[in-house]
């Protein structure tokens, strides 16, 4: 059964719709901890089900995000490492921000990925990708 996860925030809304294949979209700005906090939540939960799955990100809309949110994902992917099976197979990142870029780089120069992430600008058959890997 398929089920899609609505979120309450302005920030970042799930799909399940079509799972193993999530798709997560990121809007606007980040408005408190809370808010942030709701999302590693919904991360976490994809976890309940015990399968595989994929998370396609695009952030192409979203706002300014600020350092303090690079680290306390970096924390969160070292939680997963350590608390939870390797479910997530991969991620896919669309981008159009250098910062966002940026604030990836840190993020994962600090923290390694659960699994490969490829980031990437136009479509997702982008030769140009940039991919992270454990």
């Amino acid at each position: 059964m398929n089920i899609l996860i609505k979120e309450n925030s302005t920030w970042a809304q799930y799909d399940t719709s079509e799972f193993p294949n999530v798709r997560v979209t990121l809007k606007n700005k980040i408005r408190s901890d809370e808010e942030f906090d709701h999302f590693l939540r919904e991360w976490e939960s994809l976890y309940s089900k015990n399968e595989s799955f994929s998370l396609y990100f695009d952030t192409t809309e979203v706002g300014m995000v600020g350092m303090k949110y690079a680290f306390r994902m970096r924390s969160f992917i070292r939680r997963l490492k350590s608390d939870y099976p390797r479910l997530l197979e991969k991620s896919y990142i669309r981008v159009n921000s250098k910062w966002v870029k940026f604030l990836l780089s840190i993020m994962f120069t600090m923290e390694k990925p659960v699994a490969p992430v490829y980031v990437y600008s136009g479509d997702i058959q982008d030769a140009r990708m940039k991919v992270y890997n454990p």
